[in-house]
């Protein structure tokens, strides 16, 4: 239990600041890509920078990250009323992939369960919540529906991280980060 207590992270440094600058314009970008089903559910790649970012970082500076491309992102593509609690669901969801992936050796079943848990806490549970509470629509049907969606895009989405993690090993911060793997 104290493990996951323990939320180590990197120094709030230049280079970490710069790092999560780049990693913020980069998930304001891809959220922007989207591929609506309907007009409260889409399809986006955006996580992929978040888990870039927490196995590279670590939590505490990723809520600084959570923080900003939440407002940011409403800024640049407002849709909707502005939710900040939307902001705590990705701390959620960074608290996960810190616990999974921060100076973790990478592996398909450390990335299928963060992506698993991701999806299970931040997609199905907690996104349908805020959305009923923000539009009347009742629990049950979101999270019918995200259910659907997440089943389908859970496999599409672990490949995609994978193969991410793979062609960063070439990033000199990826090099430093994997010199810091347990």
């Amino acid at each position: 239990m104290s493990k996951l207590l323990h939320w180590k992270s990197s120094r709030l440094d230049l280079q970490t600041l710069t790092g999560l600058s780049l990693l913020c314009a980069l998930y304001v970008v891809l959220q922007m890509v989207t591929i609506n089903l309907s007009p409260m559910l889409q399809i986006t790649f955006s996580f992929v920078t978040l888990a870039l970012s927490c196995y590279l970082y670590g939590f505490w500076p990723n809520v600084i990250f959570c923080l900003a491309v939440d407002f940011l992102g409403f800024i640049v593509h407002p849709d909707g009323v502005y939710m900040p609690l939307f902001a705590l669901v990705l701390m959620v969801k960074a608290w996960i992939y810190t616990m999974l992936l921060y100076r973790k050796k990478i592996s398909w079943t450390r990335v299928a369960l963060a992506q698993f848990l991701v999806d299970l806490t931040g997609n199905i549970l907690l996104t349908p919540l805020l959305l009923s509470m923000m539009y009347s629509v009742p629990y049950l049907a979101a999270v019918s529906a995200r259910l659907v969606k997440n089943a389908i895009l859970f496999p599409i989405e672990t490949v995609l991280l994978l193969v991410v993690f793979q062609a960063a090993k070439q990033i000199p911060a990826f090099k430093k980060a994997r010199a810091q793997e347990k």
